[in-house]
């Protein structure tokens, strides 16, 4: 089964790091219940689009595993052969935001809160929006459709998933924690 769980997180470069790092940490000790890794997927168009997205996809211990070794790979292959910036920056320690140049256009992967890889992106025209989505999908085997073209939830239905994820959340959920 090919799961997603999207969220969706408009920060500044450094305003909002630390709030996300807490969100991150609980979702992956929500996730590690479920006997579930979870891995984080961050693109961030600057260039021409103005826009940045963080992708939360749980998947099975096996596939966490091995994720690393495909993300490696897929982005070593990624753009050009004679790229100008570097094209795989470990993340590992530092985070992306210390790994990549400010006003850079990129796209970063970590691997629950080990870390991961980042690459500057070279031509925002070029680089494909769902390029760890792919990666992820692969791993799985699953229909390109799933991230390609994903299916449009109608309200219902997006009502019920969000149901059952705050019931998931609601004992990880760090901002009642602010609010007593």
């Amino acid at each position: 089964m090919f799961l997603l769980l999207w969220v969706f997180l408009i920060l500044s470069r450094s305003a909002g790091a630390g709030m996300l790092q807490v969100f991150q940490k609980g979702l992956v000790a929500m996730f590690k219940e479920q006997d579930e890794d979870i891995i984080f997927l961050e693109t961030c168009y600057l260039r021409k689009r103005r826009h940045m997205m963080i992708e939360c996809i749980p998947v099975p211990k096996e596939v966490g595993d091995m994720a690393p070794i495909y993300f490696k790979k897929a982005i070593m292959e990624s753009e050009e052969e004679w790229s100008v910036n570097k094209k795989l920056v470990d993340t590992r320690g530092k985070g992306v935001r210390k790994s990549i140049p400010k006003g850079f256009s990129y796209f970063s992967v970590d691997f629950g809160m080990d870390g991961g890889f980042a690459h500057a992106i070279e031509d925002d025209e070029t680089f494909p929006w769902y390029f760890g989505r792919e990666i992820i999908g692969g791993i799985l085997d699953a229909d390109p459709q799933l991230w390609r073209k994903p299916r449009h939830l109608g309200p219902s239905e997006q009502k019920r998933k969000v149901m059952n994820f705050s019931k998931m959340w609601d004992p990880y959920d760090w901002t009642k924690r602010l609010q007593a």
